[in-house]
């Protein structure tokens, strides 16, 4: 067992699986569904009542059978007559457990009316059977639940690997994350194949005991006609015995216990169902503590916006022994502006949590206007705040929708106007598509500015009596703060607003009313900036000071509106507004638009023309051929016996009829057939566990082995794929789960059928040429109209499937769910769960739509066919029966050749149950080998490219051109140019979206240039080994992205292989040793998903010491330090400084505090994709009227 995976939840799945009750399956259904079902429920009792009665009909007809006693020719068409009628009557479709048990309860009241005797005897082992099937399904379901689990922990390392994947590339942590993703299914495909070998089992066994059943049985049955029949005795009576009856009792009780048994897998299902259900069902049930939808809850009339947290004691769910706030207080009044200050991890972060009621406190209370808030309604409340937090979450819409959310009612013109005071208008409209831009997944088609600036929009248009700004502008630069920082303040001036402001910088909350300074979950200080600068050594006052010694400490960064009017030639092309009606709606309000059959406009028809041939899925079994050879093995067997089979029945029934026997002969002669039963039943138990264990080994590793490459595949794709919508993390997390697990029916299902097809016909012919020419040639002018039949249906199926696209509602349905469970803050900060809720029915009605076209479709050609195989049989009877009149063949030759090929069909249509699956399985085939078959067009993990031996960090971008692949009509760059030399800090500045992040991307390969070239040491890095280049570099993004595990685990991504003294010497780099001591795992803490158990500047310094552990030649650091305080920044440049002095190092810095860039060797200041100014601090300040010289100008003016 592989170290990766948790034993916790091996030991969980041993546990007895937890089922819910069948009425709760159903508890969603609508009126219309519940009359559907009592209709449908109804036919199926009244379908499965007809081969019991079939049964009586049959036994009459074979008593006119008699060789003893023939009819006339008129009396015997119309019994054979009768039966054909029932055939006939018998061509509808079976599918549900009701026909069954209906079909099995009639059988047995028939066969103990007719006579008690020998039904008991055949029921005698029906405990046996049902003990039996028990088992198996407590062993089933015991393998379901571990593979569902199992499954769950493969599908959560996919998840988190898919949706940061740049984090993956970035410390070449693909092969650990394919790794962490192997052994979990490892877990998933023992499970299966205990499940294949305990269905297998728990059949075999079965059948074997239904075998001894027909022995006993038809043994019996001997008996009593020897007795009441032979020596001359000719019992007339209801109570005597002759062969009519028996067949009667015999068929009625063996098909009501067969009809039991088929309705095994219904019930399997059910039973599986039920498990799947109860996780499902427990969360639908919970009743949530903080219930978003309640319509309960008090609504304020007015709202003033006093707030009071009274001695709070609070600590996070997950970390219950850590208390973030202890007796923590503070009253806010109406209108007041405060700012809540502090070390990163103080707790300031959690009071936005608490007013938000994301959670409740342990102890004392959170009131506004006087009420406690756990008394109002939980969306009314979150209305009237309104939050922007330190990491915008977008949603994966246009730039119009994500600033709507805020007011999903608001008019185009009010999305613009918020747009308009929060500074984000010109760069919107500076994108070809305006408003209608798509920001991708999580709003990565966006920079970190932007994003926050769309983020301010989405909380100004909710206009709030309450905002909150947990480091709202911390991504902006200094004219985009200003004039988003004058918007709030001309909101906070036009009504009378609170507003609580989370903030590092002192440029943001120095105008504030008041100032509350945090220090281990507790205010140690509060008043207005005044009177806490009076305080002698107080914690504000030395906060202040710590700032004061550098010559400022705000952004640099150009003004847009004097790059607009300096650089008029490089910006792009600005598109009109767009018209009301025109916009691509968000996946929360609309969906993409789908066909009637749930199929995406988009790329139509490409998968259709990707062909994969069968041969290529078999190589992939290839490994398990010995298994394979096993599972055939044991299908041959298995095929044979049915129509061995049909053989011993028509034996032993016929003997039953022959009265010219003595008593001893039929006595003996009955042993001999049934003694065969036994030995038949012995061979189709060892035949169905070779078969179901050959094949499960087979499937489930040819499964795992395609979940792996296919997985591997996507995380080796370049950045760029990632960014096309039918690729987010969520669509490719449903196609591993759904498409590979189908591809077993192309070799193991396909395999079994055939092998049973072969088999079964070869012998079953064989059997009924020699026994009857006549009858098996009229059976096999029979076939062609069958297998019309059953091509029509096949076709009907592939062509269904056909028309649903990998990029169907199904996906779009999995990717806003996995969006919105990533941004659950968001959503229940904007109370979007309606909206959200909303948009995923819809897609799912989609869905349904086209799920139900394909059931009807299938239904009526599965009922077609099914009707047209007994109308055959019907027919056959009715020949058979002419012939034998007519003394053509004799009744056991006739009896003989129907029984076998019953039988036979009996076998070929149990094989043929997964049919509509290899249709499904070819589609799947398609989509799976599309990714696995991709090459990438920046393939991360191919050992080719140049590793040069000696590495200096010298670095150029000549003249190059670049737009990002999802947004092909927006120019990032045009003819951008930059040379580093090596071991030179060079620092990037620039408006928001002017490109400075692109330039790290370049550098790090997520993407290639459209044209131009960057350099390493005077080498193309297109030359370069793509994993040696990224090892060579470290990045410290602007959002931290931390993997679910512990610190220590997060840390030693940077070095593979790193000892527990070198994370803990990174991490004392970073600033970060303190706070990680401070829990009571210390490094062995986790930090859970996203690192959400950490606040944000302890991510920031966690993913810092992640870069120092690196060692890197070549540090990027792309606003690296912005969440941190003041303090831990200081530190923490200071450990950079020492770092760049210990080794020659070159680094790039994208920043907007002067205090990280001015002592750069060289400034680069860019605009429009183009850089406009570069030299270092004291050049760029020479120039007369330049941009640099201006910006630090109006920076002094902002801070005398």
């Amino acid at each position: 067992m592989s170290d990766d995976v948790d034993p916790i939840i091996l030991e969980e799945t041993n546990a007895a699986p937890k089922i819910v009750p069948l009425s709760t399956l159903f508890s969603f259904a609508d009126k219309t569904d519940k009359i559907l079902m009592t209709v449908g429920s109804i036919g199926a009792l009244v379908a499965g009542l007809g081969q019991p009665i079939q049964i009586v009909l049959i036994g009459n007809v074979m008593n006119a059978f008699n060789p003893t006693d023939l009819p006339d020719a008129d009396t015997m068409k119309h019994n054979v007559n009768s039966v054909a009628l029932n055939f006939e009557g018998m061509g509808r479709k079976i599918g549900d457990g009701l026909h069954f048990f209906s079909m099995g309860f009639a059988g047995i009241v028939i066969g103990l009316i007719k006579g008690w005797e020998l039904a008991l005897v055949l029921l005698a082992f029906t405990p046996l059977i049902a003990a039996t099937a028990f088992v198996s399904m407590k062993f089933m379901a015991t393998a379901t639940q571990t593979g569902i689990e199992s499954y769950g922990i493969a599908g959560a390392i996919a998840q988190e690997a898919l949706g940061n994947v740049r984090t993956v590339h970035m410390f070449n942590s693909i092969s650990q994350f394919v790794t962490k993703y192997g052994a979990a299914l490892e877990m998933s495909t023992k499970a299966g194949i205990k499940k294949g070998f305990a269905v297998g089992w728990g059949t075999g066994v079965m059948f074997f005991t239904i075998y001894c059943t027909y022995a006993a049985g038809l043994y019996f049955g001997a008996i009593q006609i020897s007795n009441d029949q032979l020596s001359g005795s000719q019992c007339a009576g209801h109570g005597c015995y002759d062969g009519g009856k028996v067949i009667t009792i015999f068929f009625a009780i063996i098909m009501g216990a067969m009809a039991l048994g088929q309705a095994g897998p219904s019930v399997q299902a059910i039973y599986a169902a039920r498990i799947c259900a109860h996780d499902v069902f427990r969360v639908i049930n919970e009743e949530s503590a903080i219930n978003p939808l309640a319509v309960s809850g008090q609504r304020l009339d007015q709202v003033a916006g006093a707030l009071c947290l009274s001695n709070i004691t609070f600590a996070y769910p997950s970390r219950p022994e850590v208390n973030v706030c202890s007796g923590y207080s503070l009253t806010i009044e109406a209108g007041e502006t405060i700012a809540l200050v502090g070390p990163s991890g103080s707790g300031k972060s959690t009071i936005v949590s608490l007013l938000e009621r994301f959670y409740d406190p342990q102890a004392g209370s959170v009131q506004l206007d006087g009420v406690d808030i756990r008394e109002l309604n939980v969306k009314w409340l979150r209305q009237q705040i309104g939050l922007v937090g330190q990491e915008p979450a977008l949603f994966a819409t246009s730039i119009l929708e994500n600033i709507r959310h805020g007011a999903p009612d608001a008019t185009n013109e009010k999305v613009y106007e918020a747009a308009k005071k929060a500074n984000a208008f010109t760069f919107i409209m500076s994108f070809p598509q305006g408003f209608d831009t798509e920001v991708g997944e999580r709003g990565t088609q966006l920079s970190g500015g932007q994003k926050q600036r769309i983020a301010i929009a989405r909380a100004i248009i909710k206009n709030p009596p309450i905002l909150l700004l947990d480091e709202a502008t911390s991504a902006l630069d200094t004219e985009s703060e200003r004039v988003v920082q004058e918007s709030l303040d001309t909101l906070l001036a036009t009504s009378k607003r609170t507003t609580i402001i989370i903030a590092h910088r002192l440029s943001t909350i120095q105008g504030a009313d008041r100032i509350a300074v945090h220090n281990g979950g507790q205010i140690v200080e509060i008043g207005s900036h005044g009177e806490l600068i009076a305080i002698r050594g107080g914690h504000y006052k030395s906060l202040v000071e710590l700032q004061s010694r550098d010559i400022d400490r705000e952004d640099l960064t150009i003004p847009e509106s004097y790059a607009e009017k300096s650089s008029q030639l490089l910006l792009v092309p600005t598109k009109n507004l767009p018209e009301p009606g025109l916009e691509r709606r968000s996946s929360v309000h609309s969906e993409k638009q789908f066909g009637p059959d749930g199929e995406g406009e988009s790329k139509a028809g490409d998968e259709a023309t990707y062909h994969v041939p069968a041969s290529r899925i078999w190589k992939l079994s290839r490994p398990e051929w010995k298994f394979l050879v096993l599972g055939s093995f044991g299908a041959m067997l298995n095929a044979a016996v049915f129509p061995l089979w049909g053989v011993i029945l028509s034996k032993i029934i016929v003997l039953l009829f022959d009265y010219s026997k003595s008593p001893d002969e039929m006595r003996a002669d009955a042993r001999l057939w049934s003694l065969g039963f036994v030995i038949l039943g012995l061979l189709f138990g060892v035949a169905i566990i070779m078969q179901n264990y050959g094949f499960a080994v087979a499937s489930q590793n040819l499964v795992s082995r395609v979940r792996f490459q296919t997985f591997q595949s996507m995380l080796e794709q370049e950045i760029g794929w990632f960014d096309l919508d039918e690729n987010t993390s969520g669509a490719l997390v449903s196609r591993l789960a759904t498409d590979s697990a189908t591809l077993q029916a192309i070799t193991s299902d396909t395999l079994n059928q055939g092998l049973v097809n072969i088999t079964t016909l070869c012998i079953g012919l064989s059997i009924c040429f020699y026994y009857s020419w006549q009858m098996s040639l009229a059976a096999l002018s029979m076939f062609p109209v069958m297998m019309l039949f059953a091509t029509v249906q096949s076709k009907a199926q592939t062509g269904n499937l056909n028309n649903r696209k990998n990029n169907n509602a199904d996906i779009a349905a999995g990717s806003l769910l996995s969006e919105s469970i990533e941004s659950i803050r968001t959503v229940a900060s904007f109370s979007m769960e309606y909206a959200i809720t909303t948009a995923y029915t819809a897609f799912l009605d989609v869905s349904k739509h086209a799920d139900i076209k394909v059931g009807v479709i299938g239904g009526v050609t599965f009922g077609v066919s099914q009707g047209a195989m007994y109308i055959s049989i019907a027919f056959l009877f009715w020949l058979g029966g002419k012939w034998v009149a007519e003394k053509t063949i004799t009744f056991e030759d006739m009896f003989m050749v129907m029984m076998v090929l019953v039988m036979s069909t009996f076998a070929v249509g149990l094989a043929a149950q997964n049919l509509t699956d290899s249709s499904k399985a070819k589609k799947a085939a398609q989509n799976v080998f599309q990714v696995i078959d991709r090459v990438p067009a920046i393939d991360s993990s191919a050992p080719t490219g140049d590793i040069p031996t000696i590495l200096t960090g010298e670095i150029e971008f000549h003249d190059v051109a670049f737009t990002y692949p999802s947004r092909p009509d927006a120019q990032i760059y045009r003819s951008y140019s930059l040379k580093v030399a090596s071991g030179q800090t060079v620092a990037l500045v620039g408006a928001s979206g002017s490109g400075k992040s692109t330039a790290i991307a370049l550098l790090e390969r997520f993407y290639d240039p459209s044209a131009g070239i960057v350099t390493l040491d005077g080498k193309n890095i297109r030359d370069l080994n793509v994993t040696w280049l990224r090892e060579r570099i470290s990045l410290v993004s602007q959002e931290p992205v931390l993997f679910s595990g512990t610190i220590a685990d997060n840390i030693g991504m940077g070095k593979p292989g790193a000892t527990r003294d070198d994370i803990i010497d990174a991490a004392t780099k970073a600033n970060a040793h303190d706070f990680i001591s401070n829990f009571p795992l210390g490094y062995d803490t986790e930090v859970g998903d996203r690192g959400a158990q950490v606040s944000g500047g302890q991510k920031q310094r966690i993913a810092i010491a992640r870069a120092i552990l690196r060692d890197p030649d070549v540090l990027l650091l792309d606003e690296a330090t912005s969440a941190l305080d003041n303090e831990s920044e200081r530190v923490v440049q200071e450990s950079l400084d020492r770092l760049l002095a210990l080794k020659k190092r070159t680094t790039i810095i994208v920043a907007h505090r002067l205090s990280t860039i001015r002592n750069a060797d060289l400034i680069a200041v860019t605009h429009n994709g183009a850089i406009v100014e570069q030299g270092t601090h004291s050049q760029l300040m020479e120039l007369h009227d330049g941009v640099y010289k201006s910006l630090v100008a109006r920076q002094m003016s902002a801070t005398s």
